[in-house]
């Protein structure tokens, strides 16, 4: 019998669990023919990513400052149902949703704590447990499969059956963010250790360890055994999972954490935050700009978890009044014009003339200055006019030029633009720089980013420019992997240097 050995960081082994997942006999058929709940979470927000492509609302979580909820409330769901391939958001029939449940259907749902006799729980911040509690009972009488994705790091010591009758969210006088109760849900819990038996089920599995250092907080170390066809099975299935991005599953505006005073704070007790026994250091504003429409959750999907959490971030965009039919007919560019590509709020490509938009442009910064944001950031790679302002206004264009330029000392630059009709300018904007350039739009198929890499592959450039906010980090990975070049991503160039103005 051979062996290996492999950590997995927290985040990983969420995503290791929700690959899993899908390949339960049970979700499988649920799947094809029956019907299946995801209740929000952050590892079930993962399963809800490779089932129907879209994050879940991530409601309370725990955090560096304890126990803590989204910043507002969203419309966006947490809690989905799955049926004929087609989902639909449960969130204000959520009991009437699981009582709707039957034999063959299956409800997915995460614990915060699990112990070694194969008990769950969850924490509860609301009174009786929310919508979630209070439609416990539905559960357990209509026949449905629960099944409890948690990685090792929700382990706790002891039953958690004793430790029910001892915790409640009542009568604590001091909480780092709002005092919790648990309750108990009863399910199939799938580790690290049962996901790996759902891949191969002729393995053995053994935790070795536990914790780690910086970003291997909460890790897990596991040892696998079994013979070297199968464990080969395992070894690519981790490979692919540290060669991706992982990052915290959850739509971007419920990952924002609440600090007091919130809308969320009604419910919550004993918060040493909401009781002022703690005052928390102001967080600095910022508001972002767009020359599309906001929120550009495409882009700060990428920002966010980069960023200081003593940001707070807002954000505005040029198009946000405009429909579609209107930019068609009043901002499409002409020969001579500075061209702009950009997304509406749905996601659709817009290509624009900048002359067009800058009077917007100066309005959301005029009201995101109103609104007492201290750094206004535009979230555009061209070049613009100078705008008023009365605080810091960054236009990352000059800067990111430089640190590219910087880096290249002379050599070839390979950049990657949204549009053939954006070269001449591009040109002009870079100067006297050693340029490939190719044309491959953020917003189209990802075959074109690959496409593009593959043509600056066979230029022999020396390092890559990926000159749009709208590249994604994903891109910048593929791009890197073909080329075998260094890459610049202006997005999250531009979290970074934020950081240094904290």
């Amino acid at each position: 019998m051979e062996k290996i050995q492999i950590t997995l960081n927290v985040e990983e082994s969420k995503e290791l669990i929700s690959l899993a997942v899908l390949e339960h006999r049970d979700v499988k058929k649920a799947l094809k023919y029956n019907k299946v709940i995801l209740k929000g979470g952050t590892t079930v927000s993962k399963i809800s990513e490779k089932i129907i492509g879209i994050p879940l609302r991530i409601s309370g979580r725990i955090t560096e400052r304890g126990t803590v909820s989204a910043w507002k409330n969203s419309e966006l769901p947490h809690s989905v149902i799955i049926e004929d391939n087609s989902y639909k958001n449960i969130d204000n029939t959520f009991r009437e949703s699981i009582c709707s449940m039957e034999s063959g259907d299956v409800v997915i749902i995460s614990a915060n704590a699990i112990d070694a006799f194969g008990n769950a729980a969850i924490m509860a911040g609301s009174p009786g447990g929310g919508d979630i509690g209070n439609s416990l009972g539905g559960f357990y009488t209509e026949g449905a499969k629960i099944i409890i994705p948690a990685g090792i790091e929700k382990m706790v010591p002891g039953r958690l059956t004793d430790t029910l009758k001892m915790t409640g969210r009542k009568n604590k006088y001091f909480s780092y963010g709002m005092s919790v109760g648990l309750f108990p849900i009863s399910g199939e819990v799938i580790t690290e250790i049962e996901a790996l038996k759902l891949f191969c089920d002729e393995v053995e599995v053994y935790a070795i360890g536990s914790g780690g250092l910086y970003s291997a907080n909460g890790s897990v170390t596991l040892e696998v055994l079994g013979n070297k066809e199968n464990l080969d099975k395992i070894v690519q299935i981790f490979k692919h999972i540290k060669s991706a991005k992982t990052c915290v599953s959850g739509t971007n505006e419920s990952l924002k954490e609440c600090s007091y005073p919130s809308e969320r704070c009604g419910t919550h007790i004993g918060c040493c935050y909401k009781s002022r026994e703690i005052t928390e250091r102001k967080k600095t504003k910022i508001g972002f700009v767009t020359i599309g429409q906001s929120p550009r959750l495409d882009i700060t999907k990428d920002i966010f978890p980069l960023l200081s959490k003593k940001f707070e971030v807002t954000e505005a965009g040029a198009l946000d009044d405009f429909t579609l039919e209107e930019i068609s007919n009043n901002f499409v560019p002409k020969d001579g014009d500075e061209v702009l590509v950009t997304k509406m709020r749905d996601g659709t490509q817009v290509v624009i003339a900048e002359k067009y938009i800058l009077k917007m442009l100066q309005n959301a910064i005029t009201k995101l200055e109103e609104e007492k944001n201290e750094i206004i950031v535009m979230l555009c790679t061209g070049k613009f006019p100078e705008f008023e302002h009365k605080g810091i206004l960054l236009t990352p264009q000059k800067m990111l030029q430089d640190i590219a330029k910087s880096f290249a000392e002379g050599r070839k630059i390979g950049l990657l633009i949204p549009d053939e009709s954006q070269k001449p300018q591009i040109k002009h904007w870079w100067g006297n720089a050693d340029l490939e350039i190719v044309a491959a739009s953020p917003y189209k198929d990802f075959e074109n980013i690959k496409a593009a890499a593959e043509y600056l592959k066979d230029k022999n450039v020396d390092v890559v420019f990926m000159d749009c906010m709208g590249y994604t980090a994903a891109m910048k990975d593929t791009v890197k992997s073909i080329t075998g070049k260094k890459v610049f991503l202006p997005r999250t160039l531009v979290a970074r240097v934020l950081n240094e103005l904290e």
